[in-house]
């Protein structure tokens, strides 16, 4: 046999391998259309994307990099819809222009909210206080000027009295690696949590006193060396009033016996965030890890708390089931007791769901929450044809999800803690849900827990939680 003919056959072959596998052919983004972003900024959307035109991607890769890019715009929270389809050239099929449509959410929102002085809803419920509702008003601007920018200007009165202005997300360059926020807040209040009794926070009302006079001024400064990752620093300036009312009844409620303080927070945040949809995520993984401080102008009380988050989100086998475990945990120092400090499970978001009535006050604790998904309705499009002149909120969204939970948590407190119960020991709760996702990134939720405690017996209405979450102004 001639070597040509030798050659030609084992190229033959070789190249009838590499198709085979796929690596016979890559794919170059020739450009990139965009449609339905009449106010956003065309390089907000496109700095989101994890390819650039004239990228070269091969392609076995490629729908996973058009996945990516679905998270990413949705994780914006600027659009209700957002389709993404690549088309090829007849003459190259290599060339692919990657059209990407949306749907801009409405921006303006005029604040006029009743908001239920609980830390729940349900917690309101149990007493049905109309006195304990705060009416705000004002207005939010999201995707300012289409630079994905949020204005919010609000003043509230009622249960509590104040003044809210922030401008967030500015952008400090076109690359999206650098944002600063500014924010200031004013709250005058008759109202006061003091301490906690019988595991629940103690809130004294005393109409005739200003119990609490706050001015918070904060700057904040985000660093983004990807897409997913960030980096954050706040500093904080809080100038605070007490009455002495406040530590009469609680002389460790702020570390001194001060009735006026300058204090200063200085808080780092970082964050990697592989979550598929960061308002009610079913795959990917997510760890923050942090650093808080706290020091009085004085330097009489000084505190320091590390933080770590962890969460991880499956799919089940491509099949409607999900599983999620989420971890939160926080380590603390201080050179005195203060009330203000020493809050662990029940505050912010470290919350056992069976414990959505109780706090455990600790300088250090770790919770763990488990839960399995079942998908009963899978992500539906309705068109509302009776609100077709109002274009923005016509086309909705919905998918039902089942769960069964798990939580366990633990909070150490070392002082003295007579007057409660669920600090220093294990705590666990089980129960079931269902919940509700929906545009403008609602969650509507009803679960039924039982914990360790079972306080309000197995069968009772009082286990019972409703919860709507919407993003934070």
């Amino acid at each position: 046999m001639k070597p040509a003919i030798v050659r030609s056959l084992i190229f033959s072959v070789v190249f009838s391998m590499l198709s085979l596998t796929g690596w016979s052919q890559n794919i170059r983004i020739e450009g990139i259309e965009l449609t339905g972003n009449q106010i956003t900024k065309k390089f907000i959307i496109v700095r989101e994307l994890p390819f650039s035109v004239g990228d070269t991607i091969p392609e076995a890769e490629f729908n996973e990099q058009l996945r990516l890019a679905h998270e990413n715009l949705n994780n914006l929270l600027l659009f209700n819809f957002v389709e993404i389809s690549p088309l090829r050239s007849i003459d190259n099929p290599e060339l692919v222009t990657v059209i990407i449509q949306v749907e801009e959410r409405w921006y303006i929102w005029p604040l006029i909210e009743a908001k239920l002085e609980e830390r729940n809803l349900s917690t309101w419920l149990q007493n049905w206080d109309f006195t304990k509702i705060t009416i705000e008003v004002g207005a939010r601007i999201d995707n300012f000027l289409g630079l994905k920018h949020k204005l919010v200007v609000a003043a509230h009165g009622g249960y509590q009295w104040g003044v809210f202005l922030g401008y967030r997300d500015i952008s400090l360059d076109r690359q999206g690696k650098h944002f600063m926020s500014m924010d200031l807040q004013g709250n005058f209040s008759h109202n006061l949590d003091i301490f906690t009794i019988e595991d629940k926070p103690a809130r004294f009302n005393i109409p005739d006193i200003m119990l609490e006079k706050k001015v918070n001024t904060r700057i904040n400064y985000s660093y983004r060396p990807n897409i997913r990752t960030i980096h954050n620093i706040s500093f904080m300036h809080e100038f605070t009033i007490l009455a002495d009312t406040v530590l009469k009844l609680n002389p460790h409620y702020w570390g001194n016996d001060r009735l006026r303080r300058n204090a200063f927070r200085l808080h780092y945040r970082y964050r990697l965030d592989e979550r598929d949809y960061h308002r009610y995520p079913l795959n990917g993984y997510f760890v923050q890890a942090g650093l808080n401080t706290y020091l009085s102008s004085d330097a009489s009380v000084r505190y320091a708390q590390l933080t770590l988050g962890l969460q991880y989100f499956k799919q089940i086998a491509d099949s409607r089931w999900y599983f999620s475990t989420v971890f939160s945990g926080g380590y603390s120092l201080s050179n005195t007791q203060a009330y203000i400090l020493d809050k662990a499970i029940g505050y912010d978001n470290d919350m056992m769901r069976g414990y959505e009535y109780t706090v455990a006050d600790g300088q250090s604790f770790a919770i763990s929450n488990n839960t399995v998904r079942y998908n009963i309705l899978k992500k539906r499009t309705f068109t509302l044809n009776w609100l077709s002149f109002l274009p923005k909120f016509n086309k909705i969204h919905l998918s039902i999800y089942a769960n069964a939970h798990f939580d366990m948590g633990y909070a150490h407190y070392k002082w003295d803690n007579h007057l409660n119960t669920l600090s220093n020991q294990f705590l666990y709760s089980a129960g079931i849900g269902i919940d509700l996702v929906t545009y403008y990134d609602m969650v509507i939720g009803i679960d039924y827990s039982v914990c360790k405690q079972n306080q309000y017996g197995f069968f009772s209405w009082k286990n019972f939680f409703f919860s709507i979450k919407v993003p934070f102004i």
